[in-house]
Parts: C-alpha cells; structure tokens; sequence
C-alpha cells in the first residue's frame, strides 16, 4: 500500500497519496515511512503545522531517518529560516552522504545565506556522486558567480546548456555573468538565445535591455524594457530603468511620468525621487526638482547623489559658493562617489579654484575610468593649464560623450592616426561651434606633403570663406554629398596627431583672408569715416551650454563703449529680445550691419575694413583673430580651455588682447577698464591696440 501511496504522490496525486497513507497509519500508528511521505504531502498542501507534528512524530521514532531532515530542511527553507534550514541539511547528508540531492539541498541553502564557497563544495559533491546532474552544475554555477568569479561561472553554464539547451534560467544566468565582465555583446546574444525558447520571460528581456544600453543603444534597451513591463507589470525593476533610459534620451516628459508611477507605487526609492528632481530640473521645474531631492534626503540623509544634483541646480541658479558647497558634502558623504568628485571639478572650475578642479578631476578619472564626461572635463582642465600633450588625448573622450557628440557627424571609415596618406583621401571634419572651425582649420595646411588628398567638411556658413584659403583641399558644406574617402577625422583632433603644445601652435598672423572684392567694397562703404571704427558683439549662442557665463546684455555693453572719436558698429548677427531698443537708444553712435551680413565671408571682409573688434568669447571673436585684426575678448574667469590661465594674450592669435575677469561672473572692473582703454586709443594711445605693442 506504501508504494501505491509513492505512486499516487510522484504522479501529483497528493489527495490519493495521503489517503492511503492515513489507511496505514491507521493500522500501523508507528509506520515511519508513511508517517514521513503525510508530512511531506501535508507541507506541499499548505498544511505547515500537521507536518511539523508528523516529522516530530518521524524524529521521535527514528532519530536518523535522513530523508526526514531533508523534509524538514526543505519546510525551514520555505519558512525563511535559512539557518534552520542548512542544519538539517547538513545533518540530512551525515546521514546519507552518497544522496546526491541531499547535497543539491544543502548547497542551495547556503546560497540563501550567501556561503558560496560552502556551497560550491557541495555542489561538487553532488556532481561527483552523480555527474549527469544538470541542476548540480547549474547550482554550481550560481555559486562560483556568487563568489564573484564570472570565468568560471560561465563555463560552467556552457556546461549546462551543453546538456539541455533549454534549461530554465541558463541564458538570463549566462547573459549576466557575461555582462559582469562587461561583454555585453556576448551577453546579447546570450539573452536573446534565451528568448529563443522562452519569449515571455520579463528577466530576459530586461537583462538584454541592460546589455543594448551599456553598449550605447539606448532606442533597442527601451524596446526590451517596454516588453519586460509588459509581459511582468508588477515588477519595478525594468520601469525604473526604462526611466533612466529615456531620461538619458532626452525623452524626459515620458520619463518624469515613468518615475512618478514608480515614485507613487514605491515612496522609499530614493534614487527615483533623486532621478525625478533631476528631471524636472532639466524642464525647468526648479522648485520640484529641490523638493526631490531634498525628499530624497529625508528618505536617506547620507544620500550622496542627491547632494550633487542639489549642487548642479545651484550652479545654474548662479550660485557658486552653494554649488562648491553642495558638491563637497556629496564627497565628505562619500569619498569615492566618482561622479561627486567630477561635478566638484567642474563647481571649482566655476568658482576659479583651478587647481583644486584638477585635483578633484583626477581623482573622478581614477575612481571611474570609464566615465567620458569626466574625461572631457578633465581634458579642459590640463588644456586651460597649458598641459597640451595629456590634454589632447583626454579630449578624445568628447567622441564618446553623449550629450556632447549627438548630431555631430558620424562616419564608419578608420580614424586617421597620422600615418602616411600614401595616396589615400582623408575626410576632416568639424564639430561643435563656427568658432571651433575657424581656430582649428590653421592645421590643415600641415597635411601638405603627407602625400593624401584632403576633404573638410565644415557648417554651410563657412564654406565661401575656407574655399579659396584652402586651393589644395576640396571644402564640402555639411549636409552636401561626399565623394569616397579612405580614412576620416574630426578636426579637434589634428592638434593630438601633431602634438601642438603652448609653444609650437600654429600661429600665423593671419592664416586667412578676406576676400579682396567684398573688402574693397567695405572699404568704400567706411572710407569716409574718421573715427576709429570699432565692431561690437556683446552675445553668443544662447544654446551653448556656457552662454551664461560669457554673452552679455547689449545694455551692459554697448553705452559703455560709446566714446568720443569712436564709430561702433554692431557685428551682432542675431538680436535678443532686448537688444533691438539698446540700438535705437544708442541713435547714430553704432551702426547695424547685421542685415547687410551673409555668410562668414561677408562677416570676415567687413571685420578686415574696421579698426577693432570688440567681443565676447563667439566665432567673431576667433574670425577676427585669424583674419589678423586687433580684437578685445571679453574673458570669462575660467570657461574656454584655449585663453589658458592669467593672461592678457593667447598663442592663438598674436592680435588679440584678453580683457579676462579676475573672479568669476565679475564683470563690471572688466568693462570699466576697456571703456578706458578705449578711450584712450581713439586719444592716440595706440600701443593699447595689440598684445605686441603693449609688450614693447
């Protein structure tokens, strides 16, 4: 009659099983066997307590009966008591230690308290005793992994999928031991093997929106993201990371409604409340945003992240001494808090402790070497203290930046190292802003010789002024059609292939020229005017993400600049709102030539029939520098790397003079000073034109 029970029991027929076995014990109390297989039926039925009293019965009668302990372990581990649960265990497989399940058990049981090393030896042993185990080797697996071993781990997945292709949890455990080695294309694959046989499992799909995202693929992680929170509603994991991933995007009015979701379900995260603030931040809901993450504080004092994005809403509030506050106590909270460190950097580059932000970036690049944007930052901190050679190569990192390489152009041809040409063409391309062209193009010249032929690619404006200073190179606007190529690099990148440093810039007085036809016209149109004749451009960009430290108000600038014996001349392409009613105030004392402005052809001829040219840190600025014209910069403290640190001059342009703050934001004694100088160069003081003369 036992053995029918066992038959009942082993087919899933829990009800027949117990049945017959209450018709043996009814005859026999004392059966021990059947005593054992009713408790066992009586905790798969949800019946805990009877199968207590039914092993204590077992454990009264027999005090060694192994497959007891292995019941009561199994009921312990159910209950959480884990502890419990490896004890009875272990005293499961002193009894019966060629029972090769017994040391699967035990081995899972240690896993729950994180013994890894215990548990890798019994799962060992179990493999041992029986080697066509797949459950051992999977277990075994888990173990190695969780003694962080990957190698091994994996190999030992292989191992199982060897076996049984189809095991459940293979892939989803292969795919992440190969991500914690960071082969997230293996993992990838991996993942998707695993969907192969099992396509509504959420772990999968999450884990291979995982791999997509660190391997930069950000559209297909939200894919797989979606479809895990599809398939698994009620699981967090992959909405908070879906979040992430279109907040990184750019998609943040999807994501702040994802973190609110995750948010209302979950108050305690505190990394999404922290998330959140840095979202709402970022569409300029600034009072949300603090509230965030000072709720975020709330949750976890010792958060340090949210102590960042406080600081990071103070800088764009303008406010320093908090930012540099903010971001020192995220670092007191946590010393190795990689992007603490780099978001310090940065407050201290603002605060112009210079040196203090290169000591605060180095320690970012150590802690996180693989975080780009604190390579570029770092970048500009060794190229603003004249560290030329190390600079550079930092500053290849840009091309790994996100936020800073979206929209540049991108090209699958290898990257030229500065090798021989040998025949083959190179494409050159430009990045970023007008000013970044016009200063870097005076190294395409030095490719003569390399024996190649040359392409660059510049923004539309630029062409009519770059085709005819560059004969030997054929000039492409962006968006128009290339001819083939061999090799391809952005133009940022030919100061690290030549290894420019502070002394050897290229730096002719004036490597380009305004065309002579468009000059003589301005010439014509000026010629009549006696005073000095001044251009001015006091705004830049207004998306550029350093406008607020360098452009100015026209109100700010232009009555300070109107001087006896001097015409000013707006340069200004594109007016602020306010601007337009400075200019009528100003009456006959400057004159708009804006309308009559084309492209930077037209821009560089009537700069070359003027005497100076006043600006701020903006193409202009650098088109007069490289026309050769006395140009005054209105200089930031510390925000482009090029003007270096404490000087008047700059190896860039030998006509231009730096009119530089002696503190951040300070710009009134800056202004102060050039409208004095200004007055006293259309008084005869001419040595106060240029650099040199001032030298002299």
């Amino acid at each position: 009659m036992l053995l029918d029970a066992v038959a009942h029991y082993g087919a899933g027929r829990a009800t027949e099983a117990g049945t017959l076995c209450g018709d043996i014990l009814t005859a026999h109390p004392d059966h021990v066997p059947a005593l054992h297989l009713s408790a066992v039926i009586a905790f798969v039925t949800d019946r805990a307590a009877e199968g207590a009293v039914l092993l204590n019965r077992v454990f009264s009668l027999d005090p060694h009966h192994g497959p007891a302990f292995a019941t009561l372990g199994d009921a312990l581990a159910v209950k959480g008591e884990h502890e419990g649960a490896v004890a009875a265990f272990e005293r499961g497989v002193t009894l019966r230690p060629k029972d090769a399940g017994l040391h699967i058990k035990l081995g899972v049981a240690l896993c729950d308290l994180s013994r890894f090393d215990e548990a890798e030896a019994a799962f060992r042993r179990a493999i041992a005793l029986d080697p066509g185990l797949t459950r051992a080797r999977f277990n075994l697996a888990v173990a190695l992994a969780g003694q962080q071993r990957p190698v091994e781990a994996e190999q030992a997945y292989r191992e199982v999928i060897a076996r049984d292709p189809a095991y459940r949890g293979v892939w989803l455990n292969l795919g992440n031991v190969l991500s914690d080695q960071k082969r997230f294309e293996a993992a990838a694959t991996a993942y998707r093997r695993g969907l192969g046989t099992d396509p509504g499992n959420a772990g999968l799909h999450s884990g291979l929106g995982a791999a997509l995202y660190r391997q930069g693929l950000l559209e297909d992680a939200v894919l797989q993201y979606r479809r895990a929170i599809a398939l698994d509603p009620d699981n967090l994991a992959p909405q908070r990371l879906l979040a992430m991933v279109l907040h990184e995007l750019g998609e943040r009015e999807e994501a702040i409604r994802i973190y609110r979701l995750v948010s209302a379900r979950d108050p305690s995260d505190h990394v999404i409340l922290n998330n959140l603030g840095a979202c709402l931040f970022e569409v300029g809901q600034v009072d949300d945003a603090i509230a965030c993450a000072e709720l975020a504080l709330a949750l976890k004092p010792d958060y340090a992240a949210a102590r960042t994005n406080i600081g990071i809403i103070f800088e764009a509030q303008n406010l320093v001494e908090a930012a540099v506050a903010a971001h020192r106590k995220a670092i007191e909270l946590e010393p190795n808090y990689a992007k603490g460190q780099a978001n310090l950097a940065v407050a201290l580059r603002n605060a112009g402790e210079i040196d203090a932000a290169l000591v605060s970036s180095r320690r970012a690049i150590t802690l996180d070497p693989e975080q780009p944007l604190a390579h570029y930052n770092h970048a500009h901190f060794l190229l603003m203290n004249g560290e030329f050679e190390e600079g550079f190569e930092e500053y290849q990192w840009r091309r790994k930046t996100k936020m800073l390489s979206d929209g540049d152009p991108v090209f699958g041809e290898p990257e030229w190292q500065g090798e021989p040409l040998a025949g083959r063409t190179l494409l050159l391309f430009v990045e970023y802003g007008l000013g970044d062209a016009i200063n870097f193009v005076r190294h395409v010249p030095m490719l003569a010789g390399r024996g190649g032929r040359i392409i660059l690619q510049v923004q539309p404006a630029l062409v009519s002024l770059l085709r005819p200073m560059l004969p030997d190179v054929a000039v492409f606007a962006r968006g128009e059609p290339l001819p083939p190529f061999d090799l391809q690099l952005p133009l940022l990148s030919l100061p690290r292939i030549f290894r420019t440093t502070v002394d050897t810039i290229p730096s002719a007085v004036s490597y380009l020229q305004a065309d002579a036809v468009r000059l003589a016209r301005w010439r014509e149109v000026l010629g009549g005017v006696t005073a000095l004749k001044v251009g001015v451009v006091w705004a830049g960009n207004p998306r550029h993400k350093g406008d607020r430290q360098r452009s100015l108000a026209a109100d700010a600038v232009l009555p300070r600049l109107v001087t006896s014996g001097v015409q000013l001349y707006s340069l200004q392409k594109e007016l602020r709102p306010d601007d337009a009613p400075v200019l009528r105030s100003l009456g006959a004392d400057i004159v708009d030539l804006a309308p009559t402005l084309g492209d930077f052809a037209d821009t560089a001829a009537a700069v070359s029939a003027l005497d100076l040219v006043i600006a701020v840190d903006t193409s202009v600025a650098h088109l007069a520098g490289a026309l050769g014209r006395p140009v005054w910069m209105l200089c930031p403290y510390a925000l482009d790397w090029r003007w270096l640190r404490d000087r008047v001059d700059t190896p860039w342009y030998p006509t231009m003079r730096l009119f530089r703050q002696d503190r951040p934001q300070a710009w009134e004694r800056v202004l102060a000073r050039m409208s004095d100088e200004l007055a006293r160069l259309a008084g005869g003081e001419r040595e106060l034109l240029l650099p040199a003369l001032l030298a002299r």
